[in-house]
């Protein structure tokens, strides 16, 4: 129930709609009140906020698992690399939680009833992984956060510089928890990361009238560099470090304060081939390009850029770019699922699997504009890469965090269309890790043209080949011994014109031999095509057993015979010794294509998709030949 109570500094009304609130800070001279049953107690002034752009506000409502919620209070927490606010909501059932917005990213939290014990704050690591409600989590951040401030309503006493070691844990399913060392046990709290549309968020802040009115946290946008008086205007409140564009030196954000942190150096200051300020669509959002980045591996050849993307609505995102070749990359709140086995380490995310591709230390070595982190030149962080081309999964990770983004690979005339730039961008060289091998897509269907092809040239084949059964004529010579006989044939007709036509004679010689002429002559034209065989065959036995040598039937192939009237000529004689008379049975047919005809044309067909599989597989070495995983055999093909 609600309990209305009065500020015993300024005495204004100050409200507590949760009786399991501990303490509220007044709205109107933010005296920190603590409430111990009916009793206040005034802790002193609370700090004032640092203005920022979030959408959130006191009274805003939202809903979440099926129930609805309202804001009553907030905390500002900064640790290393920024700050962030954990607005305390109060659920329509009476429970409360806490709602956290950093960098475009939204979780919602529950405490958890269950009081596990952990290791000590000191010895988890990132990386780690613990059990939590059921589930397994990975320790995505560990930070000892500092309280900035606060306001409204909140379940526990606390202060500006209230010390609260926190870590942070991302399980399957956008699972998502934390664990605050601040209290003996450590708090659990259990819940899940959001996207902001689906928390159905009313009453919020109205950015625009704010603006109109430029209160001095509006103002704050403005400042100037504090190395060469170049003025500053802060796309987002969130910025924590600029590298001037005029005089390149780094500097820290501190509200309206900049203090320099790095001089300017001519050596970290460079161009970036997509100018700070230019403005793009992609996957149907408006991001500007804010602050620029150059990486490099330590002692290795070659650097990258990295472009932070601003929406204008608190959301970021990266462009990187390498060798004209570029990826568009977000931060992730689902926890890649690791996949057990294999000869590499793999993860599972949206149902692609991701295999690793390498791992490398990345070393800053120029910024220009913009950061939402206190981001320093000679800054290393471990990164890890997996790819399922086009995209690409990376794993950053420091001391402190590990922290998860998910890209996808975009061609240079992508971004350039993307951006409206009126020059095109560099032409990518070589082959990226997450580029799609563009040869990819045409092994399969020229594989299929192959085989459907080779499958035209079979029939082909086989309609020729049973054209020999069509006898065109048949006609019998007798043979006798030490004579030479012959034979004219009734006239024939072969109605079409034939590539090959093939005279085949059979006599049963044994032990002896048969010469035989054949003349096949075109009444209409006098053409004539001849040939000449010897068919012999000898028999026996010996110390070795029986023999044999020759045969009995012999052929001749006549090629290019037109259509028309024909008659055979047939010569035949037989030796002296010959035992008995033969007959030689002469048969003129179509000859079939030979099957080497066939194989040649499939060996032909054979070479494109050959040639489309070896392209494609050139591509695959290319891309693994700068991994940690080389191609060396055929064996593999990652595309």
């Amino acid at each position: 129930m609600p309990v209305n109570v009065i500020c015993p500094s300024c005495g204004a009304a100050v409200r507590f709609q949760s009786a399991a609130s501990a303490l509220a800070v007044c709205a109107y001279c933010r005296a920190t009140l603590a409430r111990d049953g009916d009793t206040l107690k005034n802790l002193g002034r609370m700090a004032e906020l640092l203005p920022d752009d979030s959408p959130v506000q006191i009274g805003t409502q939202g809903r979440w698992g099926g129930t609805g919620f309202g804001v009553v209070g907030r905390l500002q927490l900064r640790y290393d690399a920024g700050f962030w606010n954990e607005w305390h909501v109060l659920f329509d059932d009476g429970r409360f939680g806490w709602m956290s917005e950093s960098g475009g990213q939204w979780t919602v939290t529950l405490p958890h009833p269950s009081r596990p014990e952990f290791p000590p704050f000191e010895a988890i690591r990132p990386g780690a992984r613990v059990q939590i409600a059921g589930k397994v989590f990975e320790v995505s951040n560990k930070e000892e956060a500092v309280c900035l401030s606060g306001e409204g309503e909140l379940p526990f006493v606390v202060g500006a510089g209230y010390i609260a070691p926190v870590i942070d844990l991302r399980g399957p399913d956008d699972a998502f928890a934390t664990i605050d060392y601040s209290s003996d046990p450590a708090t659990v709290y259990v819940g899940a990361s959001v996207d902001r549309a689906a928390l159905k968020l009313a009453n919020t802040r109205d950015r625009a009238s704010e603006a109109l009115v430029a209160t001095p946290a509006r103002k704050a946008e403005a400042i100037a560099c504090p190395s060469c008086g170049a003025p500053w205007s802060l796309h987002d409140q969130s910025v924590l470090a600029v590298a001037c564009t005029s005089c390149g030196a780094l500097s820290d954000v501190d509200g309206k304060v900049a203090k320099v942190r790095d001089a300017a150096r001519s050596s970290s200051r460079v161009a970036p081939p997509l100018a700070l300020g230019s403005k793009g669509k992609l996957d149907g959002v408006e991001w500007e390009a804010i602050g620029f980045m150059r990486k490099g591996v330590p002692h290795e050849v070659g650097t990258w850029d990295e472009y932070l993307l601003y929406d204008g609505k608190g959301g970021f995102a990266w462009l990187v770019s390498e060798r004209g070749h570029w990826n568009f990359v977000r931060q992730i709140d689902k926890l890649p699922v690791q996949n057990v086995g294999g000869d590499r380490p793999e993860y599972t995310l949206g149902g692609s699997r991701y295999r690793h591709f390498a791992d490398y230390r990345a070393e800053v070595i120029s910024v220009l504009g913009e950061f939402t982190w206190r981001v320093r030149l000679g800054d290393k962080v471990q990164v890890r890469d997996f790819i399922a081309p086009p995209n690409v999964l990376s794993c950053e990770q420091t001391d402190n965090e590990w922290t998860w983004s998910a890209g996808r690979y975009l061609s240079p005339d992508e971004v350039t269309a993307a951006f409206a730039l009126k020059r095109p961008l560099m032409r990518a060289s070589g082959v990226n890790a997450c580029q799609p091998n563009p040869h990819a897509a045409t092994r399969w269907p020229v594989l299929g043209l192959f085989l459907l092809f080779a499958l035209v040239a079979w029939i082909v084949h086989g309609v020729f080949t049973g054209g020999s059964s069509a006898v065109f004529h048949q006609t019998r010579l007798e043979l006798q011994p030490g004579q030479e006989t012959s034979l004219t044939s009734e006239p024939f007709r072969i109605p079409s014109d034939q590539r090959r036509v093939e005279v085949d004679h059979f006599a049963p010689v044994s032990n002896t031999w048969a010469g035989v002429e054949v003349e096949l002559v075109n009444r209409g034209s006098g053409e004539h095509f001849a040939a000449a065989n010897e068919i012999s065959y000898y028999s026996g036995y010996d110390s070795d057993g029986s023999w044999s040598e020759g045969g009995q039937s012999g052929s001749a192939v006549f090629y290019q015979v037109p259509a028309g009237e024909y008659h055979l000529v047939v010569r035949g004689e037989l030796p002296a010794d010959a035992s008995q008379l033969l007959t030689d049975q002469v048969t003129l047919r179509v000859a079939p294509p030979p099957f080497s005809n066939l194989a040649s044309c499939w060996l032909l067909l054979l070479c494109f998709p050959l040639f489309a599989f070896v392209r494609s597989y050139s591509f695959e070495v290319a891309r693994w030949s700068e991994s940690d995983h080389p191609m060396t055999s055929s064996s593999e093909d990652d595309d």
